[in-house]
C-alpha cells in the first residue's frame, strides 16, 4: 500500500486533530522535544491521478484594488468549505514555525552566550536537523535549552501547484503538478525557497477548488489580459491552545511574491478571536481593509509590484474551547512569462 510522509501524527475525524497538537501531549511530541521532528509513514489508498481539468468561471467584479468575497461571489456552495475541512489529517506539521521561534528565542539571550556558542547559533539558524543544533544545545544553560526542546510547532499546511491555460472560448485548462516547491522573497523570518506537502489528490481535482481557481485566473486575465499563469494554492491550519496565542503569519507584514493573491479564504474559524486580515498601502501605510474573515470570506488583491501588503493578527483560543484553530485556503498567481497580450 503506498505511504506518504508526514512530520506529524496523523489526526482523527472532526475536531480530533486539535489533541493531536505538541502542547500538553507528551506522548505526541517525543520527537518534539529531542528537538526534532519525527517522520511517521501513513498508510493511503493509491492517489488519483493528477488530470487535467477544463473549467468556465466569471471573475470578481472589477475593483481598483484588494478586494472582499464571498463564496456566493464564487458560485460555491457552503459544502465546498466541509470538502476542503475534511482533508485536515492529510495536513502536515510545519517545521520551519518551530525554526523560527527557536531562533528568536536564541537572539533574545544572544548576548549572555559565549562566542563559540554565538558561532553555532549563526551556523544552525534554530534548524534541529543542522549538525550544530545538538552541540549548542549542549552549552546552553539547562532552563534555556529546555525551553527550546518545548517549541512546538503550530500550523499544518500542504500546497499544490497548476498550470493554467486560456482557451478562446473564455475557459481554462488547469493541469496540477506533482511539484511542491514554495518559492517567495525572503526575509528575516522566512525562508525564501520550502518544500511543502502535497495538496491530497482528491482536493486538489475537486470541482469547487478549481472553480476557485478558474475564478482567479478569471479575474487576473481580466485586470491583466492574462493568458498563461503558474497558480499556486495553500492549505493551512493553525492552531492555538491556551498556553498562549499562535500566529498565522510570523513574518508579520509582508508581500508574497506573486503577481496577484487570495490572501486567504477561511473554511473554518472554530473557538478563537483574533486572526484579523489587514491590507495597507505600503508596509507601515495606512489600513486599506481590515476583517477578521469568517467562514466563506476571503480577501483577493495585487501583491508584488504593488502598494499593497497584508498581515494577520495572532490568534487565541476561546476560554471555553481549549483549543481553536483556523483553516484557510490562499491562492498565489503568477504571470507567466508571454501572459499579457
Amino acid at each position: 500500500m503506498p505511504t506518504t510522509a508526514c512530520n506529524a501524527l496523523p489526526v482523527g475525524a472532526a475536531v480530533g486533530w486539535l489533541y493531536s497538537r505538541c502542547i500538553g501531549h507528551r506522548a505526541a511530541c517525543d520527537a518534539t522535544l529531542s528537538g526534532d521532528l519525527r517522520m511517521h509513514a501513513v498508510p493511503l489508498p493509491a492517489p488519483p491521478p493528477l488530470r487535467a481539468a477544463h473549467c468556465l468561471a466569471a471573475p470578481l467584479p472589477a475593483a481598483p484594488g484588494p478586494q472582499l468575497f464571498t463564496l456566493d461571489t464564487l458560485g460555491l456552495p457552503a459544502s465546498f468549505l466541509d470538502d476542503v475541512a475534511s482533508h485536515a489529517d492529510s495536513l502536515c506539521w510545519d517545521p520551519y514555525d518551530v525554526q523560527v521561534r527557536r531562533r528568536r528565542v536564541l537572539q533574545r539571550y544572544r548576548c549572555i552566550l559565549a562566542a563559540p556558542q554565538r558561532d553555532l547559533l549563526d551556523a544552525c539558524d534554530g534548524d534541529a536537523g543542522h549538525p550544530a543544533w545538538p552541540v549548542l544545545l549542549d552549552g546552553l544553560p539547562g532552563i534555556l535549552a529546555d525551553a527550546l526542546r518545548r517549541v512546538a510547532p503550530h500550523r499544518r499546511r500542504a500546497m499544490r501547484t497548476y498550470l493554467a491555460d486560456r482557451r478562446v472560448d473564455g475557459s481554462w485548462w488547469l493541469q496540477p503538478l506533482p511539484d511542491t516547491v514554495f518559492e517567495q522573497p525572503g526575509n528575516a523570518d522566512r525562508i525564501a525557497r520550502r518544500q511543502f506537502a502535497p495538496l491530497s489528490p482528491v482536493l486538489s481535482n475537486h470541482p469547487g477548488l478549481l472553480r476557485l481557481l478558474t475564478c482567479v485566473a478569471e479575474t487576473v486575465h481580466a485586470r491583466r489580459a492574462a493568458t498563461r499563469l503558474r497558480l499556486v494554492v495553500h492549505q493551512m491550519l493553525t492552531v492555538a491552545g491556551l498556553a498562549g496565542g499562535t500566529e498565522p503569519a510570523p513574518e508579520g507584514i509582508h508581500q508574497d511574491g506573486a503577481d496577484f493573491i487570495v490572501s486567504a479564504l477561511v473554511v473554518r474559524r472554530r473557538g478563537i478571536h483574533g486572526g484579523v486580515s489587514r491590507v495597507r498601502r505600503g508596509p507601515t501605510g495606512p489600513v486599506h481593509l481590515e476583517r477578521a474573515l469568517a467562514e466563506g470570506e476571503g480577501i483577493f488583491q495585487p501583491d508584488t509590484r504593488s502598494p499593497w501588503w497584508h498581515e494577520v493578527s495572532t490568534i487565541h483560543a476561546d476560554a471555553a474551547a481549549f483549543e481553536g484553530y483556523r483553516m484557510i485556503l490562499g491562492v498565489d498567481a503568477h504571470l507567466l512569462p508571454d501572459a499579457t497580450a
